[in-house]
């Protein structure tokens, strides 16, 4: 058999193998404490109503404070950002209540949403809790989109911007979309 040939993949691992994925800050606020956490385990998952949802540790200081809040903000940063993308992810709100700002991350408060945006994004959704469902170690947390803008230069569509796209591979290791289309078929 062919198969037999093939690697085995830990449970553990398994994730890496629909890597790589786009890289999202996922923000929220809660009773006076502010966090944010790099997510690649995100996707759309309805255009009427607009919802996204993302997988997250119920361990995550991020999570306490989506559960409690019940809004996020899903900041959308170019690649240049990838060392604060990384630090918000190796660094718990917990333990560093600031760790935003020491990101070099500014924030502002949402458009609909108490929750903080981060002003350095290329877009951004603010997001209503809809549904929060437990899914082994982690929560999909699926958030009704209420608000969503970008900077005036965004279009995923534009090679320029396309090529700023930031995409976690796995661990500390990221990449980015070359500026290459391949365009398939008719429209």
């Amino acid at each position: 058999m062919l198969l037999l040939n093939w690697k085995k993949i830990s449970f553990r691992e398994w994730p890496y193998m629909l890597h790589p994925r786009p890289v999202a800050i996922i923000a929220s606020s809660y009773n006076g404490k502010v966090s944010a956490m790099p997510a690649s385990w995100i996707m759309p998952v309805s255009r009427d109503p607009p919802v996204v949802a993302v997988a997250i540790s119920k361990k995550r200081f991020t999570y306490e404070l989506i559960a409690g809040s019940r809004e996020f903000s899903v900041n959308i940063l170019p690649k240049d950002f990838l060392d604060k993308i990384h630090y918000l992810g190796c660094v718990s709100g917990r333990e560093e209540p600031d760790k935003i700002a020491k990101a070099g991350l500014t924030i502002a408060k949402g458009r609909k949403i108490g929750s903080p945006v981060i002003l350095e994004s290329l877009a951004i959704a603010e997001c209503t809790l809809w549904k929060n469902i437990e899914a082994g170690d982690h929560s999909m947390v699926v958030g009704r989109i209420v608000e969503i803008y970008a900077k005036p230069e965004f279009d995923i569509f534009n090679e320029e911007v396309f090529e700023k796209t930031s995409l976690h591979v796995g661990r500390n290791v990221y990449t980015y979309p070359v500026s290459k289309k391949i365009i398939v078929g008719g429209t």
